[in-house]
């Protein structure tokens, strides 16, 4: 959308240029998963050995630093509230069509304010989700390559997802995103056999509450967080629909599914290898082929969503700096094309730069889980519903939601704080571009 526009007022939104918004709900569904589920399903596992099966923190609801963990609970909640949430931003996008991207129903709701807050967040969010999809898809590429310099490999993501980030619209990348949600699958189905087939030889310990210390149960919940992300794109992929209330139903659809994937690879990763499941829990599995297959398969489903995200953040940067309406990729002028392809090489080019800097991912999804993972999933959706559809909430449920927004901006101060710490801890020193 043009930010100009935008500030004389939603009722004067120019939409983008290019078809008639087509996708069906079942295309979006598909363009969820393949945004949604992703790295963080891997480490889900690995947050069960931390926060235990059952019990919920009183560390992190009481902020005390009493025992106790989250485990089931945590994921079952989170889950719920990532559906309600989506549901939220629905009946808001229902509510102000004319929104095109996650900013307008901020400045809907709260004016310029509104739009600047959320467009930081989701500025933020947009581009720690792009650094770590580069860093742990060139980890994965090693991972199947039996040791390709990790240079290598992350010019080698960094080649195949900018000619593929030339496109403009979800629409026109429902077909890579049908692929890049199928193909989480079977590396999930994998996993399950490999780690229960082995596992079942040597019986381990679990706990239901767990003695892991306050800042490693924060961080973990983090990263169920993260794995819950994605609300950020969820006003854009609407504006594309030929009918955006029925999105809906892509969210009932997207979650159960993303349900059925989380809790297996949770439980059972952490019902068979215990305590030491490892993030991602592909390195816990003992066979070099099934490693070396799974490793394929979740960087396809990577290099995906990274193709999106950039696509997003692209957009944005563009509606930013050079003012102008959006044009999708078969109607774009040559010099269009050309500040696009400018575009999205920067920011394909930072991911390739932070990856070979960075010796360390799993703290870095948990930075960006807290920083903008809970704001743009968990505070803004309740923050901005009570003041779109006043008329529509009760004051019991308005308050409700304000809570819930207060409750999470807590968290995620204290998930950041806790990120930090655990990064400046875990930092390892090494060169630059090293293999």
């Amino acid at each position: 959308m043009h930010s100009r526009v935008r500030r004389q007022g939603l009722e004067k939104t120019v939409p983008r240029d290019g078809d008639e918004p087509g996708n069906s709900w079942l295309d979006s569904m598909f363009i969820v998963v393949a945004n949604v589920v992703g790295v963080g399903v891997l480490g889900l596992a690995h947050a069960f050995a931390k926060l235990g099966w059952l019990s919920v923190s009183y560390r992190v609801v009481m902020l005390t630093c009493d025992d106790g963990s989250w485990g089931i609970i945590t994921l079952a909640v989170t889950l719920a509230g990532s559906l309600y949430s989506g549901l939220l931003l629905t009946r808001m996008k229902t509510r102000v069509p004319q929104a095109v991207v996650y900013a307008d129903l901020g400045y809907a709701a709260f004016g310029d304010l509104g739009q600047a807050f959320v467009t930081l967040f989701a500025y933020t969010y947009m581009t720690g989700v792009c650094l770590s999809f580069q860093l742990t898809a060139s980890l994965f590429l090693k991972e199947m390559t039996n040791g390709l310099c990790f240079v290598y490999c992350a010019t080698l993501v960094a080649a195949v997802v900018l000619p593929l980030a030339q496109y403009r619209n979800f629409s026109e990348l429902t077909s890579i995103s049908v692929i890049g949600a199928l193909s989480i699958v079977a590396p999930t189905l994998l996993i399950i056999v490999e780690v229960a087939w082995n596992g079942r030889f040597q019986p381990v310990e679990t706990e239901w509450i767990t003695d892991a210390g306050f800042e490693a149960a924060t961080v973990a919940c983090m990263d169920v967080v993260f794995a819950m992300a994605g609300h950020v794109f969820f006003v854009e992929i609407m504006s594309e629909m030929q009918d955006p209330r029925a999105f809906r139903h892509s969210l009932y659809c997207a979650t159960s599914f993303l349900s059925w994937v989380y809790f297996a690879v949770a439980i059972v990763g952490y019902y068979f290898i215990g305590p030491a499941v490892l993030n991602p829990i592909t390195n816990n599995l003992s066979s070099v082929v099934v490693r070396r297959w799974c490793s394929a398969f979740v960087l396809c489903h990577i290099v995906v969503a990274y193709v999106m995200a950039v696509m997003v953040l692209a957009r944005g940067i563009e509606d930013v700096v050079f003012l102008r309406p959006h044009e999708d990729s078969k109607h774009a002028s040559l010099a269009n094309r050309m500040s696009w392809f400018g575009l999205t090489s920067a920011i394909v080019f930072l991911g390739f730069l932070v990856a070979n800097v960075l010796p360390f991912v799993n703290d870095l999804l948990g930075f960006v889980g807290a920083m903008s993972g809970v704001t743009t999933t968990f505070v803004f959706p309740f923050l901005l519903a009570p003041v779109i559809l006043k008329d529509e909430l009760s004051v019991m449920h308005t308050r409700a939601l304000q809570a819930v927004a207060c409750f999470s901006c807590i968290v995620a101060v204290v998930g950041v704080v806790c990120s930090v710490h655990r990064m400046s801890n875990s930092y390892e020193t090494r060169s630059p571009f090293s293999c």
